[in-house]
This record gives C-alpha cells, structure tokens and sequence, in this order.
C-alpha cells in the first residue's frame, strides 16, 4: 500500500494532519488502529475541548477546530463555532464527534485505514522508508514520501530509531494516567447548591480516609457531553507508563474499577443520581504523557510562562504547565509542584525541589500565547518524519501545557501543511519554507 503521506494516528493531531495535507493537495492516508477517529476525544472520552481559549473575542485555536465544531454543530454535537470559541472549554457529544470527524476528513479527500496497529518502522539515516502495520490482513507494509506521526506516543519516531526521552528527567516518570466516564439518567433540577456542596464534602472525607482515589470531588460535567441529564467524570487517577503494555492493562482494570465506585456514591448518595446509570466507560485510559521526540527545537518552561515567540511559530498555546501527580496521589495534593502539600515522602520534593515549578509561574502571560515552532515537529535528523501532537519536542514541564486537544489539532494542522509543502518543493522536512507553511495555515483560517 503507498500513499505521498502517511498520517499514523487519528486523534486530535493526527486527524488535523491528514485534514490540512489533503486540503494543501497531498494525497493522504489516514491509518488508525480503532474504527473510528478522535483519539483522547472519543476513546478516552476526555472533554471538554480546551488550549482554544485567549478571550472572548479571539481565539489562540481555529483552523481544524473551527472546521470541526462548525459541522459538529450541523449534527447537533456542540455550539457554533461563534459562542463555541469564548468559553475556556468547550463541551461536546463524543459519539458524534466521531461522526463530524470522519465527514470533515472525507470532503477533504483523505484515504482511511482503520484497525490497523503500527507494528515496525523501516528507516535509515533519517527516512522512514515504510512502516508495517497488524491488521485482519495479517502484516501489511505502507511506503509513503513523508510520514506524520500523530500517535500521541511517538511511536513510528521510536520504532524509526529516532531519539526519544519520556517523564521527568529525574527518574522518567509521567503524568499520572486517568478516565473519563459518564453518568446518564441524572435529575439535574435536583442539584442544588446546597446538595452539590454537601456531596462534596463526603468525596473530600472519603478521598482522606483513601477509600476512593479522586483528584477533584466534583459532580461532572458538560465535559465530552452536551445531553441532558447526562455528564462526564474526570477524578481518577493511576501512576504507570502508558508505554508498558503491562501498566497500561493494569491502569484500564483499576480506573474502570475506580470509576464504578465513584458511580456507586453518586447513585446512593446525592439527590438527582437515585435513576442514573453508567452510559459509557473509556475505551482508552487517559493517558497524558508518554515519550517526546528530541526535534530541533525543545519547547521549555520558559517558553511558556514569558510567552516567546518563535519566528518559525506554527502554531499558539495559551494553556498553562498542568503536571497531574507522577507518583499518582491524590491525597493532599493535585499538581506536581514546589508547593505540593503531600504528607508522604516524595523523591521531588527531597531532592529536586528548585527543578519543579512554582504555582505562581505556571501560566502564560496574561491575555499573551507562546508560540510552537516549527522545529519542535521535526526529529532531529529526520528528512521525511513529522510529528504532532503531545510526543512533539518539549520538556516535561512545557509538555505539561502543550498536550490539550486544541493545541494538539494546531499542531496537527502545521504538520499537514508542512507535509504537503516538503512534497510541492521536494526538499526534506527540515527544509521547509516556513514563510510559505505559515502563509497556507493563515489561508485556512489557522493562526500562528
């Protein structure tokens, strides 16, 4: 099988991907190893859709974005595009997600290859030549002129043999993995103020006793839903490496477990629940943080908190440094920070404590983005691999405020472009015309 490009991953970067090289007129596959597309959106259930929001008037995120939520809301599945953008998240049904995402890619012109896992990369002195994939056709090898990788895990970079590091340098530790659940049958009149707070005591006490493992104690959401009676759960949390298939089986049977407890108490504890019922679990563990790539350019801590900007930007991210808990408590503390109030002994705090951030020096300036560069998309070396998403080159701590779905699909869309653009000028990915990629996000109503 052969396409110009190939787009491995279908979730928030890659779909964006495989959307903006089409449009850019490259001939475009889309492989992905469920059936259908939305990545974090739709198999993890995670929403509402945040890293869009500057303010009211503008946003840092359009592009793809815009594209997808204004046939989103054709269907149904959120807000236009005009109301949607001034909220700081925006809210929206996961099971049509699936299907404005597809129809969006579709009128594009981009190819599909569903249930097809990546399973080897051949590649020598920087090209990827091919990659193979496991599918009910057995083996199947893709050859392709650039390759996109939107696994959200780096994994055609890792498998390329191309340089990765992954967590914390310290002791390589990631973000704490979570779910995303819903509840549906909820009698939403009947959450009153005064029964929201006392519900929340109750979590709070059983959080403190370690009898449910939550984060945050609220009662959902209009997070990956817009229906009535109905909301999405995002409090679990679990501390292993998503890139271990054994901790990753692990972490799918304890959030699930977590999750069905949460439901337990909400359905025999809090007015309004007393007919709920489960509507849907993930189908992916929230998984925040795997591996980066080394690129050319390493986006840092800095980069985030004085809002640079690069002249080679791609792409704007207004969303701040949001390290979950490596170490997976939830007990006294919530973020990974300098002034975590956890009781319980921590390597961090002990040892590298100046290396963590402070909770006053998390954000972008005020109203102001940082700007992604080109170079971030591009391993170093590489002549025909771009990657997008969250495994994009960034430290741990700007990794920490890169890895939201908008900002994911901004990415996504720089990479299509750039893909299209390396193949119009036959050049390597390193090569790319910045001016001339920049000029064809703006043409698309993406902002840079």
């Amino acid at each position: 099988m052969k396409s110009k490009v190939v787009v491995v991953g279908a979730g928030p970067a890659g779909m964006a991907a495989a959307w903006a090289s089409a449009k850019t007129g490259a001939e475009t596959l889309l492989v992905e190893r469920y059936g259908f597309c939305g990545g974090m959106a739709t198999t993890g259930i995670v929403g509402p859709i945040l890293g869009h929001y500057l303010n009211e008037n503008q946003p840092a995120v359009a592009g793809f974005l815009k594209v997808l939520i204004e046939h989103l809301h054709k269907i149904g599945g959120c807000e236009p595009w005009e109301k949607a953008f001034k909220k700081y998240g925006i809210p929206f049904d996961s099971e049509l997600l699936k299907i404005a995402a597809e129809q969006v890619l579709l009128d594009a012109g981009v190819k599909f290859l569903y249930h097809s896992c990546l399973s080897a990369v051949n590649s020598e002195n920087g090209k990827v030549k091919s990659i193979e994939v496991v599918n009910k056709n057995g083996k199947m090898e893709i050859e392709g002129e650039i390759f996109i990788d939107g696994t959200g895990d780096a994994d055609i970079a890792y498998f390329g043999g191309f340089e990765c590091t992954k967590g914390r340098p310290q002791d390589g530790k990631t973000e704490s993995m979570g779910s995303v659940f819903k509840i549906a049958g909820i009698d939403e009149e009947k959450l009153t103020e005064d029964i929201v707070r006392e519900a929340r005591e109750k979590l709070k006490q059983l959080r403190q006793n370690g009898e449910l493992k939550i984060y945050n104690e609220g009662p959902g959401g209009k997070g990956s839903t817009i229906r009535k009676g109905e909301r999405s759960f995002n409090m679990t949390r679990f501390a292993g490496d998503a890139t271990n298939a054994i901790e990753l089986t692990q972490a799918e049977i304890e959030l699930r477990k977590e999750a069905f407890k949460i439901y337990e108490f909400f359905k025999n504890n809090v007015k309004g629940f007393e007919n709920s019922y489960i509507s849907s679990f993930h189908i992916n563990a929230g998984i925040r943080e795997t591996r980066q790539i080394k690129g050319l350019y390493t986006l840092n801590e800095q980069d985030v908190i004085e809002g640079k900007k690069a002249d080679d930007s791609i792409a704007r991210c207004t969303y701040w440094i949001d390290i979950h808990c490596p170490l997976g408590r939830t007990i006294n503390t919530h973020l990974c920070c300098k002034e975590c109030e956890t009781t319980q002994y921590c390597f961090m705090l002990d040892r590298y404590k100046d290396y963590l951030p402070s909770k006053s020096k998390l954000h972008p300036p005020e109203n102001d983005w940082f700007s992604i560069a080109a170079r971030c998309l591009i391993p170093e070396q590489s002549k025909n691999l771009l990657v997008a998403g969250r495994c994009i080159s960034a430290d741990h701590k700007a990794m920490g405020a890169i890895r939201v779905m908008a900002t994911c699909m901004a990415t996504g869309h720089a990479a299509g472009v750039m893909a299209a653009v390396a193949l119009k000028n036959r050049c390597d990915v390193n090569a790319v015309p910045v001016k001339q990629v920049q000029d064809i996000i703006i043409s698309q109503e993406g902002l840079i």
